[in-house]
């Protein structure tokens, strides 16, 4: 399935066999230190909050975009990659934990071939 929106990210997310979380790294947008004179400015992504969610919590971007402003941290672009539960239930708090872990060393290390990556109006990006 070819997600275009956040919102059919939630419906992919909701109709898979078994239940969804949603894993989400809000990150901010740092210039390379060591970018080559004249090239094109790149720019890294670094981690400031993450949490995770289940479908049902969510509904549009904007809200949750907007809950994220209340945590008061900037930001410039929100990863997501999901983790599925296993016999029909949601995976405990140890399995996510471990799951954002490996998302956030990922996300360190640029690979992120495995994340939808949406800038503040929720637009999708893509990975240059």
């Amino acid at each position: 399935m070819n997600i275009a929106t956040f919102e059919e990210l939630l419906i992919a997310a909701a109709v898979q066999p078994q239940p969804q979380r949603l894993l989400l790294t809000f990150a901010v947008a740092e210039p390379e230190p060591d970018a080559a004179p004249g090239s094109s400015p790149r720019s890294t992504l670094v981690p400031v909050m993450c949490v995770d969610k289940q479908v049902g919590e969510l509904d549009t971007f904007a809200n949750l975009a907007e809950e994220a402003q209340h945590m008061g941290q900037p930001w410039d672009v929100l990863l997501i990659t999901t983790l599925s539960g296993k016999d029909g239930r949601l995976p405990d708090a140890q399995q996510t934990d471990v799951a954002l872990n490996k998302m956030l060393g990922a996300i360190q290390q640029g690979q992120m071939d495995r994340l939808l990556a949406f800038d503040r109006q929720g637009d999708l990006l893509s990975y240059a």
